[in-house]
């Protein structure tokens, strides 16, 4: 199938409604991390704000966020802070319509012209039990072509299910060495999953495939080896680790965030045990992502896709971040809709075979 990035289509701010509209108002931060009464929370919709008497872009937009303006003549800017990142004197945009009314324009249309279904009756444009869905799986190669051409940025969010199986594990180590990924966001326990079957051959202490415990030993026994080399990076150069995701990885110098949770038994050294840190670190890689793909991971999906906008400039150019949720539960694919997300391409299956299936369509 043919693919092109849609075009975004800016609002028309010579209409009556944005000429006349104010300026939005801002209020100066009075303590650190506090934000001001009525401050405007952002989507990860395009949003505008009016700042001496033009609209400004905010680029970057994402969830819970608040925006702090400059406001200085000729220097006019933006800048998308999270409320715990507020800083005494920030200049904060305050309101609660989004119409332009107060200064504030969301603008949830901006690619749908190059979108529309050409067909006057619609009945096939939208989704239905009738429709091919297999759809998404084509587009989705077709995105992933284009950003390797183009130089495009793909963060994988992954559950520690892929590390479960060597199919998938091969299939995800060809696509990073492929040039498919470049950033990876996981918990600790896909990591050590896939070091664990690199060097024992075992995952949790199963050999692959087969039920029969061997032992639980070789999980912690790996990352105590980890540990011990003092960096998973110096680790992988011991050459004890023969495959596998994270030696992809560390081959290829492809950035990869471990968090950790509140569970962790006995993690990876590099692992983000401190959730701001992590947030912090996940959002490098979400503020400058082209496309994103969840898998198997509900509330790294939730977490990620909340931080990540559905538009972002790249070079000067807005376009839209292509965002895809996966995975077997349909509860956990529609989740990240429930919480705001609306613009994820969801699909329903097991997941192991989605990468595979990813794998197997670009080597060709």
């Amino acid at each position: 199938m043919k693919f092109d990035i849609p075009k975004y289509n800016a609002p028309d701010f010579n209409l009556e409604i944005f000429v006349n509209a104010p300026d939005v108002k801002l209020v100066e931060v009075d303590k650190e991390g506090v934000s001001p009464e009525n401050y405007h929370a952002l989507s990860v919709f395009p949003e505008y704000f009016k700042v001496n008497g033009k609209w400004i872009l905010a680029t970057q937009s994402r969830m819970d966020s608040a925006c702090v303006v400059n406001d200085e003549l000729g220097k006019e800017s933006l800048k998308i802070v999270e409320l715990r990142n507020l800083k005494k004197g920030d200049k904060v945009a305050i309101g609660r319509k989004e119409d332009g009314s107060e200064g504030i324009y969301m603008y949830a249309h901006g690619f749908n012209a190059s979108l529309k279904c050409s067909d006057t009756f619609a009945f096939r444009c939208g989704r239905s039990r009738e429709t091919a869905f297999s759809v998404d799986y084509d587009k989705l190669y077709e995105i992933l072509r284009n950003e390797k051409k183009n130089n495009g940025y793909v963060t994988w969010v992954l559950g520690s299910a892929i590390s479960l199986d060597r199919g998938t594990r091969a299939a995800l180590e060809k696509l990073i060495r492929d040039g498919y990924v470049d950033a990876i966001l996981c918990g600790t326990s896909l990591a050590a999953f896939d070091l664990e079957c690199a060097v024992c051959d075992t995952v949790w202490g199963q050999e692959v495939f087969v039920k029969e415990q061997t032992t639980m030993g070789n999980y912690y026994e790996t990352i105590n080896m980890v540990r011990d080399a003092g960096s998973v990076e110096d680790f992988i150069k011991t050459g004890k680790a023969k495959d596998g995701i994270i030696k992809a990885c560390v081959e290829c110098s492809v950035p990869f965030v471990l968090s950790g949770t509140i569970r962790d038994r006995f993690t990876l050294p590099g692992t983000y045990n401190d959730v701001r840190d992590a947030q912090d670190a996940m959002r490098v890689h979400a503020r400058k992502t082209s496309t994103i793909i969840m898998v198997s991971t509900a509330l790294f999906t939730i977490a990620t896709g909340n931080m990540t906008p559905s538009y972002n400039e790249f070079e000067g150019i807005i376009r839209p971040v292509y965002m895809y949720t996966v995975d077997i539960q349909e509860f956990a694919v529609n989740k990240l809709a429930d919480r705001g997300t609306l613009t994820a391409t969801s699909i329903v299956t097991n997941t192991q075979d989605f990468i595979k299936h990813i794998g197997r369509a670009l080597s060709k």
